[in-house]
Parts: C-alpha cells; sequence; structure tokens
C-alpha cells in the first residue's frame, strides 16, 4: 500500500468543500482512503492516530489545507493528485483568482464593491471567524456565520453589537437558513410561503420545512441561529431579534421556532416575548414532549406535529399522510400479516441529530427501552448492547478528520452493513437528508448496504424503515430517492417522527 501527505500552504477552505473533495477522491479507483482537512492541532493528532507519519505532517498550520491518501500503489494516488488539482481549480478550468467573480483584500471593499448585498457568509478557521464576522457589523450586514470553535466570549460581543445595529448574526455554528428564497449552507430547495422559521437546530429546521412545501405551504424566511443561542450565557440573543424580526414582516403570517432544549430561564423569557408578538407562534423543543398551548403559543411534541400546527394556523388542510396523530391501522396490520409483532432488536442509524434525538422520543413515548451509545459502535463485529439503540452518526465521535454523513455515507454505511448482517436485529430505522450541500445520490449507497447485510443473515427476516428529508425541487430529487429506497425493500415515511411511530406499532403489534 502506497502512503502519501501533501500540504498546500496558505489555502484555507470551509468544511463543506473540504467534505466534497474528500467524497470525491474517496471513489477513484485504487483509493483506499482519502482525508482533505484543516492542518488544526485536533486533525493533525486525528491523522497521525489514523497512521499518517506525524513527521511529514510538521510545520502545517490551520490556514494549511493536509490531504492524507492512502492507495493501492504510487501511481493511484498521483492520479488523486492530479483529479484534486482539477476539483480545486473548480469547473470553470482555470485558477480561483482568474475566474469571473472578484477577489477582494478586505470585508469593506466587498461591501463597498455590492452595495446591494445585505449578507455576508463566514466560513473561516473558529480562531479568526469572530473577527471577520465583525468586520461584516462594521460594513452594515447581516452575518451567516458557518464557522464553529468560536469563543463563546466572541459570540455575546458579537450579538450584542449586532442587536444595538439591528442586524443578525446567524452562528456560530450555524448549518442552515433560507432568507430571501436563497439557501445559505445545508438547505433544501423550498417554495417561498407565509410561515417564518426560527431555529437553534438545522436538521430540524429542514424537517419542518419540506414537511411544510410537500403540503403546498412555504418560507417566508428561514433565520438560524447558532447552536448555543438559547444557551443560559447567550440567552436567546439572536432567536428573540429573529421572532422580533419575522412579526414585524408582513409576508410572514405564522411563525415557528425549533431548537435544542433551551435553559429554563430562557425558555420563560423567551415564552414571555413570543406571547407578545401578535402573530400565531409555534415551538418545538427537541427531545421534550409536548405541552399543548400557552397564551396562545403552542408547545408540539414533535417537528411533524410543529409543521402541521403552522398549516393549521394558516387556514390549511394537513394532508392526511403528515398527520401526526397516528400510523394507518391498515398499513400496521398489512406489514404484521397475522404476525403478533416484529421480533428482533432496533437500531436507528441517522445523519441528522435532531432527528435522531425526535426518534428516540417517540419510541420511548410508545413503551420501548432505548439507549442512544456515548461510545462509537464498531464498524465490524456484532452489535453493541442488548437493546434496542439509536446512533447519531453524525456526532464528533464517527465525524473527527471525517466528512459528515450527510455529505459521505461511507461510515454510515459500514455500520448499516453490520446492523444488517446481526440476526439479532430485527428493525433497522434511518433518515435521508437531501439538500444542497449533501451527497448527490445517497440512496443507492444506502440500499447496498442493506443488501450487503441481508446477504448475509440468511432467511431471518429484516425490516427496514427510512424517512426522506427533502423536496421535489432538490437536487437529489426526494421523490426519486424514495423510490429508489422502496425499490431496495424499504418502507419509506416523510419524516422521522412517522418512520419511528411505524416502527414502535410494529415492535408492540399494533397501535396503542
Amino acid at each position: 500500500m502506497s502512503v502519501r501527505i501533501v500540504v498546500h500552504k496558505g489555502s484555507y477552505h470551509d468544511s463543506a468543500f473540504l467534505m466534497r473533495l474528500s467524497r470525491e477522491l474517496k471513489t477513484l479507483d485504487g483509493v483506499e482512503d482519502a482525508v482533505v482537512v484543516m492542518g488544526t492541532a485536533m486533525n493533525l493528532t486525528l491523522l497521525a492516530s489514523a497512521g499518517f507519519a506525524p513527521g511529514e505532517l510538521a510545520g502545517a498550520g490551520p490556514l494549511d489545507l493536509v490531504v492524507a491518501l492512502k492507495g493501492d500503489k504510487d501511481a493511484t494516488l498521483d492520479a488523486a493528485e492530479a483529479q484534486l488539482a482539477k476539483l480545486m481549480l473548480g469547473d470553470a478550468g482555470a485558477p480561483a483568482g482568474e475566474r469571473g467573480a472578484p477577489h477582494y483584500a478586505s470585508i469593506s471593499a466587498a461591501a463597498a464593491a455590492h452595495p446591494a448585498a445585505g449578507l455576508v457568509s463566514v466560513a473561516v478557521p473558529g480562531a479568526y471567524a469572530g473577527w471577520v464576522a465583525g468586520r461584516a457589523l462594521d460594513a452594515g450586514r447581516h452575518v451567516f456565520l458557518f464557522s464553529n470553535n468560536v469563543p463563546l466570549a466572541e459570540e455575546l460581543s458579537l450579538k450584542t453589537r449586532a442587536r444595538e445595529l439591528g442586524l443578525l448574526v446567524m452562528g456560530p455554528d450555524c448549518g442552515t437558513a433560507w432568507i430571501a428564497g436563497c439557501g445559505l449552507g445545508f438547505a433544501n430547495r423550498v417554495r417561498r410561503g407565509r410561515v417564518g422559521l426560527v431555529g437553534a437546530s438545522g436538521t430540524g429546521m429542514q424537517e419542518i420545512a419540506c414537511l411544510l412545501h410537500a403540503s403546498g405551504a412555504g418560507l417566508s424566511q428561514g433565520i438560524g441561529t447558532g447552536s448555543r443561542d438559547l444557551s443560559a450565557e447567550v440567552d436567546g440573543a439572536m432567536s428573540q431579534f429573529g421572532l422580533e424580526l419575522l412579526a414585524a414582516d408582513a409576508e410572514t403570517e405564522v411563525l415557528v421556532l425549533v431548537a435544542k432544549p433551551p435553559a429554563a430561564a430562557v425558555a420563560e423569557r423567551l415564552h414571555g416575548v413570543m406571547a407578545g408578538l401578535g402573530k400565531p407562534v409555534v415551538v418545538r423543543y427537541l427531545g421534550r414532549a409536548g405541552t399543548g398551548q400557552r397564551d396562545g403559543i403552542v408547545y408540539t411534541g414533535s417537528l411533524d406535529e410543529a409543521a402541521c400546527e403552522a398549516l393549521a394556523q394558516l387556514g390549511g388542510k394537513v394532508p392526511e399522510e403528515l398527520d401526526p396523530s397516528c400510523v394507518p391501522l391498515d398499513e400496521v396490520d398489512q406489514l404484521l400479516a397475522g404476525e403478533p409483532a416484529l421480533s428482533g432488536r432496533l437500531v436507528g442509524l441517522f445523519g441528522g441529530g435532531s432527528l435522531t434525538t425526535e426518534a428516540k422520543l417517540i419510541l420511548e413515548g410508545a413503551g420501548l427501552e432505548v439507549d442512544e451509545p456515548e461510545q462509537p459502535l464498531a464498524e465490524d463485529g456484532p452489535v453493541d448492547g442488548k437493546g434496542h439503540l439509536v446512533v447519531d452518526t453524525g456526532e464528533d465521535f464517527y465525524t473527527v478528520g471525517k466528512p459528515h454523513p450527510m455529505v459521505d455515507q461511507t461510515v454510515r454505511c459500514s455500520l448499516i452493513r453490520k446492523v444488517a448482517a446481526d440476526p439479532s436485529v430485527g428493525v433497522v430505522l434511518l433518515d435521508l437528508v437531501l439538500g444542497d450541500g449533501a451527497h448527490l445520490d445517497p440512496a443507492p449507497e444506502l440500499a447496498a448496504a442493506l443488501a450487503a447485510g441481508r446477504a448475509q443473515r440468511g432467511d431471518k427476516p429484516l425490516t427496514a424503515i427510512a424517512s426522506v428529508t427533502g423536496t421535489d425541487l432538490d437536487p437529489q430529487d426526494a421523490g426519486r430517492q424514495a423510490d429508489l429506497l422502496r425499490r431496495a425493500g424499504v418502507l419509506v415515511k416523510p419524516s422521522a417522527a412517522q418512520a419511528a411511530k411505524l416502527a414502535a406499532a410494529l415492535l408492540k403489534g399494533g397501535l396503542s
């Protein structure tokens, strides 16, 4: 085997671009592994622990691009390097500085050249991201702050200053937003409409946006806040400001807030703010049971319920297939085919952290005991533990030094093969999140992984259930992805909650 490390000095790229590069290089014949990362201390340590010589990494810094390759021979790695060069040049075939879009030496110069541009997207190393975002605020622009690892003190400073200027700082660690009809980060292509969405959960926002789109509704705006916004320290600064902006927006009729559970004091303060906005507000705090209506605000028990409540507030009809109240009795009876219940364990392998949380809550609500491992599952051997499991394959211990499963499914597919081959497992629960930035054709890989696992378990039956988060406008085409999964024998549902409810009903032998 041949191993090679190449360092491109002073060549910074954001994580989404690097994930795409890694994925493309791994598809080349003879390439066993390809890791394309920035030379941060953590990434260099991980590369060394993965068997790449530490000496060859010496001198690489956080602004340097590090390419680590393993292949069957030197010629394979030569071809991989040549392909990398083409990918970095872009499809125009010319260096970035020579392509049509001009490059500017500063945020202020770019802002002066584009006075109509109202937003700056920031994706630089966390150590520098706060400074760059501050210059965008100086220029009077809203900020989409994709970067993570920004110190908490900088986040507080940025958001305090932004509020004083009447500007948004969406982030840090903000992966999804829709502003003026344009998706930012990992976003699905959805129609414009009358629902305003504020979220500290990327896949949670995507799920609601796609359910609204499938029901004929759409978004006026989708404002991301970053994962720490509802912490006690940040106190919901951008969540509150985003809600206030949407309440004042003539095109927005219903507001939806989706987030991981906030600090208790923040939740209560925001409740008072939302009660005074003068427009219907729907809230989904992930992992918590719904508590119904209080002071006109509806606290829902799933992302499905949030989307359906928003539709109801608009005066629209909730489509039967999205009705969160139950799984159709006739479908469960037909699938059970006279059996009292499905046998075996359930293992959920998710790419979206918010969807993992939703599925676990619903399974537990149906009376199933479900664990979420705090350590990574081994990619070979029997499945850890004895009970039902849900696994977020986007957790840091799966993705450090590797692309996220929404972009590259290598790790998740390896786990799917392992789980599907294990005769103790009777149900596999999956999600599939589409959209710009995500894997361009993920369903065939999931289907192949399931088939490979099933081939090793003999005649013992395995039920696979998947949700598809996406739209007909997405580059992957949600309908096509769903059809490919169905052809592979997968039961497909429009949301993670619906998929989990079906799985629970089949394991319990009916509906409670």
